[in-house]
């Protein structure tokens, strides 16, 4: 066998394990995309579902994706260095979920917020001579959103065959506030042994009407802690973007050398650390 021939088989070898390598790299890498696509639909769909938005999730996941690459674009134009890009990418993925988490905890909020008043309107109806079913739907026509959809959702559930005490626990577990479980938990027993709801649901109002004054209160106090924090842990960030502008090739090394990208790995963790702990610190339950 000549030398050439010898040559042109350990090329056609190489090329072949090589061509082999990469597309199972790549059979590997789009199984797991699809996997983790599937995953993040029906995590974003269910999340959009409890507040009532109804969304193609694959246009979510589209829309994410699309937002991914702008950021790293952005990223990778603005600084010129792959590893930006990167940095920029990896926050441009995150931030449709930090969006969607903002908008269920902003509605779960709202809901505690018209609970009193949705326990006023309750215990009024019942005082009328309306029964428990009744009640729930006068809230639903008095009351706005989003206290009103999930108590709707409440009386569809009951109109196709499920109890009202199993469709009152299904709104228990839809929406996370202690103060619904300990309600629906009340009503439920108070219903079962035909006990005066009305006093239930005035003493409840009055109770957490309390516990709302209280926590406000904690909440002012512990305001300027949570403000000095936000300050303090965007403090790095806004003073590195102003000397990058100020002195952009010093900066570059931040990027480009090993001794930077540490730091950068350290100011992120100890700053992440610190969030968490002032977090622990200022939060006060009531």
């Amino acid at each position: 066998m000549s030398y050439l021939l010898q040559k042109t088989l350990i090329y056609c070898l190489i090329f072949v394990s090589v061509s082999f390598f990469i597309w199972a790299a790549a059979r590997l890498f789009m199984d797991g995309f699809e996997v983790y696509g599937k995953s993040y639909m029906n995590r974003a769909s269910k999340a959009l579902n409890e507040m009532y938005i109804f969304q193609d999730a694959r246009k979510i996941f589209l829309f994410n994706m699309a937002i991914t690459g702008f950021f790293f674009l952005i990223g990778l134009i603005v600084s010129q260095r792959f590893f930006a890009g990167v940095l920029f990418g990896v926050f441009g993925f995150f931030t449709p979920r930090f969006f969607i988490s903002y908008l269920r905890n902003k509605r779960y909020q709202q809901f505690e917020a018209q609970l009193v008043d949705g326990l006023l309107v309750l215990s009024n109806a019942l005082r009328s001579g309306m029964n428990l079913v009744q009640a729930i739907e006068t809230l639903e026509q008095e009351m706005e959103a989003p206290i009103s959809q999930e108590f709707g959702l409440v009386i569809r559930e009951n109109r196709l065959g499920v109890n009202i005490e199993e469709a009152l626990e299904n709104l228990a577990k839809r929406v996370p506030s202690e103060d619904l479980s300990l309600l629906v938990t009340s009503i439920n027993i108070v219903h079962g042994m035909g006990g005066n709801l009305m006093e239930i649901f005035d003493s409840m109002a009055e109770v957490i009407r309390e516990r709302n004054k209280l926590k406000g209160k904690t909440d002012a106090l512990t305001s300027q802690g949570k403000l000095q924090g936000i300050i303090v842990g965007l403090m790095p960030t806004v003073i590195g973007v102003i000397m990058y502008f100020m002195d952009p090739t010093a900066m570059q090394r931040m990027f480009t050398s090993a001794i930077g990208i540490v730091s950068i790995g350290v100011m992120l963790g100890l700053q992440i650390t610190g969030f968490f702990i002032l977090k622990k610190i200022t939060t006060i339950r009531v």
